[in-house]
């Protein structure tokens, strides 16, 4: 009886293990993702703000906003003028996106307010980028480009808010 007995355990013990190693096909799955964007995209994500100039007393004075990815700034005023609330201002940024290195030009800003004429005058805007270069976007094909500007106040530049717009063309090859 202990025989028979042993010999059954052992056709048990080996039909598990050929059932446990069978040699058939196995499949499993996982998911997949694409994020398809353009080309060559410009998007701006904030705006250009001088803060609160006081007008100058005598003369004419320059407002200069560098172009810069600090959060905040002060201009710099040349002249009698002066910022009463120090680290108002911001210059604009675009983001840039394309290819990996893809080179691209940039036309000269815009900058234009309502009711500019007559209360602000020489206004000239400057760019930088993050990368530090103004005619290829780096490995990553992302870039931001800043702009900032400079204009000039006189005694008889308007007390008011001034509103405008910044246009940027980047020409992407």
């Amino acid at each position: 009886m202990k025989l028979g007995l042993a010999a059954m355990v052992g056709v048990i013990a080996a039909a598990a293990a050929s059932s446990a190693y069978s040699a058939g096909p196995v499949n499993a799955n996982t998911t997949a993702a694409a994020n398809i964007v353009a080309a060559s995209q410009l998007t701006a994500t904030r705006s250009l703000d001088f803060g609160t100039i006081a007008k100058p007393f005598a003369g004419t004075s320059t407002v200069t906003l560098a172009p810069t990815a600090s959060a905040t700034q002060t201009p710099t005023v040349t002249g009698s003028g002066f910022v009463p609330v120090p680290g108002q201002g911001r210059a604009a940024i675009f983001h840039m996106l394309g290819a990996n290195g893809q080179t691209y030009s940039v036309t000269q800003p815009a900058l234009s307010f309502t009711n500019q004429a007559g209360n602000l005058s020489n206004i000239v805007t400057s760019f930088a980028t993050a990368s530090g270069s103004t005619t290829a976007l780096p490995v990553n094909g992302q870039d931001d480009l800043f702009v900032g500007a400079s204009l000039d106040i006189d005694t008889n530049t308007v007390v008011q808010a001034y509103t405008g717009t910044v246009a940027v063309t980047v020409t992407f090859n």
